[in-house]
């Protein structure tokens, strides 16, 4: 029996790369719990990670004279 269009989507998928990060991985307790300043970096420059925006320290979506905090994920999101 010959699979339906959206059964061959389901059967598909992408490969994803995988990169070692730059930078060392802080404990999950860190990032979820933290409260200090380093702690919501970190947790910004993981998200970044997730979507392969993070470029070694310099990304600009970080910087909020770039990109305003309310427009953030939108950034991400279109990039």
């Amino acid at each position: 029996m010959p699979l339906s269009s959206r059964e061959m989507n389901i059967a598909s998928y992408d490969s994803v790369l995988v990169q070692p990060l730059s930078w060392e991985i802080p404990s999950l307790q860190r990032l979820w719990l933290g409260e200090s300043t380093e702690d919501k970096h970190m947790r910004m420059m993981v998200l970044l990670q997730c979507f392969d925006c993070y470029d070694n320290g310099d990304s600009l979506l970080l910087n909020q004279t770039y990109v305003q905090p309310r427009f953030f994920v939108l950034c991400l999101v279109l990039r």
